[in-house]
């Protein structure tokens, strides 16, 4: 298992399998409007200006040259997008990206003592379990839901 830095040039495969996962597992609880606000979101072209911008970093976890995770950082330390291919959920990948993801607000970010999350549905349980709070109730914008979280350290 590797986690590398993914720029601009290796960001499609990367949007595939975020797109493919959530397509999975949040479609069902994301009404017609969450769908398209989230696919928008995760345009191609979106994605590479935020990346040359500096306001999205992207990191991926290889297995065997496969992507089959994918982390995004957003405005310093807030996490924006946390996907696992689901053949290879429970094995520990997305703590190891939440993990990168907390070390790099860590080591380039010293002032910054939190990372957040806007946590779908789905991820409530797992961003608990690696040690984020939630912050108040769930909400819906744009017809996304999520609940707020904070990992402080």
């Amino acid at each position: 298992m590797q986690i590398c830095r993914i720029g601009a040039d290796g960001l499609r495969p990367a949007l595939d399998l975020i797109w493919e996962v959530f397509q999975k597992y949040e479609v069902p609880d994301y009404e017609e409007m969450g769908v398209k606000t989230f696919r928008h979101f995760i345009d191609y072209g979106n994605m590479v200006e935020k990346i040359h911008q500096g306001e999205m970093r992207f990191w991926g976890c290889y297995i065997s040259n496969l992507l089959v995770g994918v982390i995004a950082l957003r405005t310093g330390q807030h996490i924006s997008l946390l996907f696992v291919r689901d053949k290879f959920h429970h094995l520990g990948i997305a703590r190891k990206l939440v993990n990168v993801a907390v070390d790099t607000v860590i080591n380039s970010e010293p002032e910054i003592r939190a990372v957040t999350v806007n946590s779908s549905p789905y991820a409530v349980e797992f961003y608990k379990k690696v040690g984020f709070v939630p912050q108040g109730p769930e909400q819906r914008a744009d017809g996304i839901r999520y609940t707020t979280m904070c990992l402080k350290f």
